[in-house]
C-alpha cells in the first residue's frame, strides 16, 4: 500500500516524476519511481510494479516506472 506519495522531479521531456513509498503486508517499505499521469493512485491504494510498468486499481490501470526500487528509508535523513 501507499504510504507516501511525493513530487520528485521533471524529465528532459517535461515529465513530472513522483516517488510512491510503500509497505507491503510485512511491515517492510519500499519506493518506486513514477511518471505522473492524468491519473494517480492515491495514499492507501495498493500497487505493484514490473518490468518498467507500475500497476494499481486493481490491474486496470498502469504508470511508467523510472529506474529500480529502494528503500526509502536510505534517502531521508
Amino acid at each position: 500500500k501507499i504510504i507516501e506519495i511525493m513530487p520528485i522531479s521533471v524529465t528532459q521531456d517535461g515529465n513530472a516524476v513522483s516517488r510512491l513509498w510503500c509497505v507491503d503486508s510485512n511491515g517492510d517499505e519500499c519506493a518506486v519511481h513514477v511518471e505522473d499521469a492524468a491519473a494517480m493512485p492515491l495514499v492507501g491504494d495498493e500497487v505493484w510494479w514490473q518490468s518498467g510498468k507500475v500497476y494499481w486499481d486493481k490491474d486496470r490501470r498502469e504508470l511508467n516506472k523510472g529506474g529500480y526500487s529502494y528503500s526509502p528509508a536510505l534517502t531521508t535523513s
